[in-house]
Parts: structure tokens; C-alpha cells; sequence
């Protein structure tokens, strides 16, 4: 008795709805990259870092404090997590700001940036969309779900 299974074999254990789902879900993904390579989707950190470059809307903050956990216990500084502590003055108001860093240890001055009005400040770091960008992770099995129920596949038995 031959016990190999042919690929038709694979294919057909499954409804086609799944397939049309799986490619529906495929071609979303690429779309996406598409648009966030191209600066379309969660470009908006860039901007505003490009923005307040180009106004010259920057400052400098100094350290005032610096604190570090290691995030592992074997005690070696590439896993410690730092919590530094800066000091600013923007508006004649000086104020902190809280700045994380992992596996090095943060600079004694960094450069802020702020927006117009002088209220938030914000590091070069600010681009990518933080976790609103793992949207970009669900919404093609939200579309393959809908294909798979437009196309009737109710996932009730094989």
C-alpha cells in the first residue's frame, strides 16, 4: 500500500474558502507594506521630527538622574533596561523628561525636539507607530475571516 500523499491531496482537504481567505490575507499584508514603506501609513513621527529639524524647534535636555534593572538575572549590562531622568528648559519653564533605554547606557545631554505650541517634547525616536502598529499584524486575518464567511465557510467539520 503506498502511504505518500500527493499535494492535490493537501489542497483538498480544505474548503476553497480557506485558500481565497489565505490569499485575501497574503495580498492585505503586502498592501500594507506597500503603503508603510512608502511613507503612507504610520509615517506621522517622521514627519513631525522632520518637521521641527526644519523649524528649528529643538533644545537640549542634561541628566539629572539615571536608574537601570537587569531584565535577566545573569547580571550582564547588554540586558539591563535604563530609566534616565532629563531636565529642560522650554518657555522659561523647566521641566523633566523620562527617557528609556535598553542594553546602553542613555547620554549625559540629548536633543529634544517640541511641537509649535511648546507643550509636548519628543526624541528623534518617535518615528514607526508604536503599538498601534501591530494593527497592521490583525487586519489581514480580520480580511480573511470575512472572505472566508462571504464565501460560506463556517469552519463546522472537515
Amino acid at each position: 500500500m503506498n502511504n505518500e500523499i500527493s499535494f492535490m491531496d493537501v489542497i483538498n482537504q480544505f474548503d476553497p474558502a480557506v485558500w481565497w481567505g489565505a490569499l485575501a490575507a497574503l495580498i492585505t499584508f503586502i498592501i500594507e507594506l506597500v503603503l508603510l514603506v512608502k511613507g503612507v501609513i504610520f509615517a506621522s513621527g517622521d514627519k513631525k521630527l522632520a518637521k521641527a529639524k526644519k523649524e528649528g524647534r529643538m533644545l537640549r535636555a542634561t541628566m539629572v538622574h539615571c536608574r537601570y534593572r537587569n531584565r535577566k538575572p545573569d547580571n550582564k549590562t547588554i540586558n539591563r533596561m535604563y530609566v534616565a531622568q532629563y531636565e529642560y528648559t522650554l518657555n522659561g519653564k523647566t521641566k523633566t523628561k523620562q527617557v528609556v533605554s535598553t542594553g546602553v547606557r542613555p547620554p549625559h545631554t540629548i536633543t529634544l525636539y517640541y511641537e509649535n505650541h511648546g507643550k509636548k517634547v519628543f526624541t528623534d525616536s518617535v518615528s514607526g507607530g508604536g503599538p498601534l502598529q501591530l494593527i497592521i499584524y490583525i487586519i489581514p486575518f480580520v480580511v480573511a475571516y470575512f472572505v472566508m464567511t462571504a464565501l460560506g465557510f463556517t469552519g463546522k467539520g472537515v
